[in-house]
């Protein structure tokens, strides 16, 4: 708790020193984002429980009362907690951080059966260039989340490490292919949108 609170305050601190400095500054952050971690907490709290929720919602009547545990072996059930959590995080960094546009999911593993799942949500945003917000805040999520995954009656985060990855590309890594823009002409890995549906422009 006390580790997540530094996160945030450190995370302000550099925005409101990058403002300082550059007379011109354009803010990287809304002011949406939480001011503490207790808030920070709640978001990412009522994130994991609304993802768990649409997950059983789309069940059979019969297994909706089933325990989350055994609900963690079915396909369904996985597949859309993960959707649905990818969903939403996307949504949070696109409001959180005005210059991102797009959100992409990618799997690094290329692992194609979801009952493989490394158990962590791997992001890709589309920025017009690199910024160390998208880090820092990669970080506060990934810890919060981790936490907060923890906390479900659901063995499988138990002993996992991370559970959030975001990484960043820009229009001109994509064009030439380097970095991250490389995985966009990958046959086996190449991201898929999540946010926003819909065709994106990124030349």
């Amino acid at each position: 708790m006390q580790y997540e609170t530094v996160q945030i305050h450190t995370f302000w601190r550099n925005r409101a020193k990058a403002a300082n400095k550059h007379r011109f500054y354009v803010p990287e952050v809304a002011d949406c984002f939480p001011r503490n971690a207790d808030e920070f907490r709640q978001i990412v709290g009522e994130l994991c429980g609304h993802a768990q929720k649409v997950a059983i919602g789309q069940l059979h009547p019969l297994l909706q009362r089933v325990d989350l545990e055994k609900l963690g072996h079915r396909y369904e059930f996985l597949e859309v907690f993960k959707q649905t959590l990818e969903s939403e995080i996307a949504q949070k960094i696109v409001q959180w951080l005005p210059s991102v546009k797009t959100v992409y999911r990618f799997d690094a593993s290329r692992k194609n059966r979801l009952e493989e799942w490394d158990n962590t949500i791997h992001l890709l945003v589309l920025i017009p260039q690199l910024v160390p917000s998208i880090k820092e805040l990669g970080a506060i999520l990934d810890d919060t989340f981790l936490t907060a995954l923890k906390h479900l009656a659901w063995s499988r985060f138990q002993d996992s490490k991370s559970v959030i990855e975001i990484q960043q590309v820009t229009p001109e890594e994509i064009r030439h292919g380097v970095c991250y823009g490389a995985m966009f002409f990958s046959y086996y890995a190449a991201p898929s949108q999540v946010w926003p549906e819909g065709r994106s422009a990124i030349l």
